[in-house]
């Protein structure tokens, strides 16, 4: 559930809110070790279901809304917001809000006993192929101006420092950075396969 955001005068990168990656992960064994066997048949998605929330980065927090996806039995809905804060540490009054017209889809494929880097945790994972449709994002906020950069219109928040941007444009359906969801210790990780366990891309508790 990252964002994607182009600086302009910090010339930086930001990933983007909530894009998501088909395909299942693994626990994938290499030369003569075996696959990680599953350890069920259905994931428990009703335990992802509800609002969550990131820690702050970079100026801002996301909020995870996730339920379950309409006329599917293993699969979920996942939208994001993310809110920006004048300071690193996401305090005091929220300068500009970013939200995606449309919310990704994460179908559940099996699940599987593995561990979650850093710190090589135990866990089991519900592996997912998740896709962000279509879409297009909108800013909004009393940081929030709108300028073109490189010939492309921008949604621009004006830090002291200067600007960070995310084209206003309509972004490609794509996968995402995550193909897992597990709770660990009470937080829903969103995890991606390394090809031997897993990475925690972003992590959220409930709220």
């Amino acid at each position: 559930m990252k964002r994607r955001m182009i600086t302009t005068a910090l010339a930086a990168c930001l990933t983007a809110s909530l894009t998501a990656c088909g395909g299942g992960g693994g626990n994938a064994g290499s030369g003569n070790t075996p696959l990680t066997p599953p350890v069920s048949s259905s994931g428990n998605l009703d335990a992802y279901v509800g609002t969550w929330t990131s820690a702050c980065a970079s100026h801002a927090i996301d909020t995870a809304v996730i339920a379950r996806a309409a006329g599917s039995s293993n699969a979920l809905t996942i939208a994001v917001t993310t809110n920006y804060y004048a300071n690193t540490a996401c305090t005091g009054d929220i300068i500009a809000t970013q939200v995606w017209s449309a919310a990704t889809t994460a179908t559940y494929v099996g699940t599987v006993a593995s561990s979650i880097m850093p710190g090589s945790v135990a866990a089991s994972i519900d592996k997912m192929t998740a896709q962000q449709p279509q879409r297009s994002v909108t800013l909004t906020g009393t940081f929030v101006s709108r300028k073109i950069v490189d010939g492309q219109p921008n949604w621009c928040i004006d830090y002291a420092g200067g600007s960070v941007c995310v084209p206003d444009r309509i972004y490609a359906a794509e996968p995402a950075p995550f193909d897992g969801l597990a709770i660990v210790g009470g937080e829903l990780v969103e995890v991606k396969s390394n090809g031997v366990n897993y990475d925690a891309v972003e992590r959220f508790t409930k709220r």
